[in-house]
């Protein structure tokens, strides 16, 4: 994610293709769950107790290769 102004800052991993490791920055630690669909090529974040600092552009990557 990153907050207007500011730096890029990683927040969620989900690995491919079970799903069965996740991990979470420590700003959101806690409060985040992922989840994933490969079905239908998606993945979701959600994000409860929000907080001031999560308010910002949220970006999902893919490693190619």
């Amino acid at each position: 994610r990153q907050s207007p102004g500011g730096s890029p800052e990683w927040v969620s991993l989900i690995s491919y293709p079970r799903g069965t490791v996740e991990d979470y920055g420590t700003a959101v630690k806690g409060r985040a769950k992922i989840s994933r669909d490969n079905s239908r090529s998606e993945a979701y974040l959600s994000l409860r107790s929000l907080q001031a600092q999560d308010s910002a552009r949220y970006f999902c990557a893919v490693p190619r290769g």
